[in-house]
């Protein structure tokens, strides 16, 4: 009888463990499992505005976007993990932004005509393009 109790202990045990484990990889930031596709990452669809670019689901919504001089584009973070936005080339405008958690912003004014590729330093396989037009 005591047998039983311990056999069955140690499997409840067990199981509890593995299902703690499987529910925090989940919701997991580790690189591994997330897709590492550029071109499935650089989502092209609209933002609410044509100067706002959304971080969501480890993408740049909206990635590559076409603005007139004198613009001004703001980026804010929707999801869980923090990003930031950093410049390709950095310029006296455009130089790296913070790490961003949730619901933070982050504006770049682009005041020169010109290609500004970007991506997230801690992701890097997230990217975008600003196109500045006079």
């Amino acid at each position: 009888m005591k047998k039983f109790i311990i056999i069955a202990l140690i499997a409840v045990i067990a199981v509890v463990g593995i299902s703690s484990l499987l529910k925090k990889d989940k919701g997991s930031d580790d690189m591994s499992t997330m897709n590492m596709n550029s071109s499935e990452t650089a989502d092209t669809e609209t933002a609410t505005a044509p100067n706002a670019v959304s971080i969501e689901d480890f993408a740049f919504k909206q990635a590559n976007i076409s603005v007139k001089k004198g613009t001004t584009v703001t980026w804010t973070n929707n999801d869980d993990a923090k990003h930031n936005v950093t410049p390709e080339d950095a310029t006296d405008d455009f130089k790296e932004g913070p790490l961003l958690a949730k619901g933070e912003t982050y504006s770049v004014t682009f005041n020169t005509v010109g290609s500004y590729s970007y991506n997230c330093s801690p992701h890097p396989y997230m990217k975008g393009v600003v196109e500045v037009t006079e």
